[in-house]
């Protein structure tokens, strides 16, 4: 849903009821955007997490899985051991968790 932009002009700040009219609806536009962001809050805390993942668990993706467009494998890091190290692998150009 787009909002067109508002930008008070020199004749809608002129009077102090003019003045405040504007503030008004500056702060109109400012608690609604802020009651959405919370509605979207709400919505995500209220989902079920992913199939397979805990609560807590960022879900694999391509940001997770990536450093700096090259991948990284396993992308499922929570299987590996303590003191798992991230190395490059320059023969497959790619990030590997080795012991």
């Amino acid at each position: 849903m787009a909002e067109s932009k508002w930008y008070p002009s020199t004749h809608q700040l002129g009077k102090p009821e003019e003045l405040e009219r504007a503030f008004r609806e500056v702060l109109r536009l400012h608690y609604s955007l802020s009651q959405r962001v919370t509605d979207i809050h709400e919505t995500v805390k209220a989902m079920p997490p992913m199939a397979g993942t805990k609560a807590s668990q960022v879900p694999n993706s391509a940001a997770v899985t990536n450093i700096l467009g090259l991948p990284i494998s396993p992308s499922d890091t929570t299987q590996l051991a303590d003191g798992t190290k991230l190395t490059y692998v320059a023969a497959t150009r790619s990030f590997r968790f080795l012991p």
